[in-house]
């Protein structure tokens, strides 16, 4: 599909129209996320656990150690404070996250990726469970969280962290080889709420531009960020590629070659220079 910026207009929805995730619908999310995800790595063997995956540093082992850490760090209070108040990884890094990754890949340094499959089996149930739980004030707590900057225990929880699972089920599908299940409802809604976060990062820089961004390939949307009432620019590149540059696992160098651009160049460059969001 060929697009020019003309061909666009009164077409493509606002990306202000992509409603917040309520409490509940998280809840959904998280779920989903969750089965999901252990559909795959109960599909994991041999040599899968050595692969490399996007994420650099880590094998689809290590990945699946961040991830078991990750859902037992919601079982309890206290194992949350472990990793992410008390743990003395903490200190060692700029960004918090890394510290509580560090930690979660050394407390599970000598188990086996059987062992680790069945944590997170067993904690992932009871972590979405009790994320649902929060009290509504415990929920609206601000906390700094490194990149995020003060958020709050409830956007953490209901939009952070399944989109972390949705992306690592990318990640590893791709290293193992796996297929991963897509669904309009649940993979297009997770997405969605990245473009929405990401529409709120730009709203304060964006100045005149007017971009519509078109996702295609296993998924297809396509929304307008900017103040115009026609775009400047028009992009159209990979749904996963999109995800692949937000969550900073590839640059834009890395996929400008599958990107098409429309319009104004300069514009667009910004907008792909300026797509990054909180996976």
């Amino acid at each position: 599909m060929s697009l020019s910026v003309g061909a666009t207009e009164a077409i493509v929805p606002h990306v202000s129209s992509i409603p917040r995730s309520t409490h509940q619908e998280a809840g959904k999310l998280s779920q989903a996320a969750y089965e999901r995800l252990l559909g795959v790595l109960a599909q994991l063997s041999g040599a899968d656990w050595t692969q490399p995956t996007y994420c650099t540093e880590w094998t689809v082992r290590d990945m699946t150690a961040h991830l078991a850490g990750s859902v037992t760090g919601s079982t309890s209070l206290a194992e949350f404070h472990r990793q992410n108040v008390k743990n003395p990884y903490l200190k060692e890094f700029s960004d918090p996250v890394d510290g509580t990754n560090k930690i979660q890949l050394a407390d599970r340094a000598d188990k086996t990726p059987a062992e680790l499959v069945a944590e997170f089996r067993r904690n992932g149930q009871v972590a979405v469970a009790n994320r649902q739980k929060l009290p509504w004030l415990v929920r609206k707590v601000h906390l700094p969280m490194g990149s995020l900057g003060f958020a709050s225990l409830e956007y953490l929880m209901d939009v952070i962290y399944p989109r972390d699972q949705w992306m690592h089920r990318y990640d590893i599908c791709v290293a193992a080889g796996k297929n991963m299940v897509i669904t309009p409802d649940h993979d297009g809604r997770i997405v969605a709420l990245v473009l929405r976060d990401l529409a709120r990062s730009l709203q304060k820089q964006i100045g005149s531009r007017t971009v519509d961004l078109y996702l295609v390939g296993v998924l297809e949307m396509a929304y307008r960020f900017g103040r115009g009432s026609s775009p400047t620019a028009v992009i159209q590149m990979d749904f996963f590629d999109f995800n692949l540059l937000a969550s900073g696992r590839l640059k834009v160098a890395d996929v400008r070659e599958r990107t098409v651009v429309s319009g104004d160049k300069a514009a667009a460059d910004w907008f792909l220079q300026h797509t990054s969001v909180v996976y």
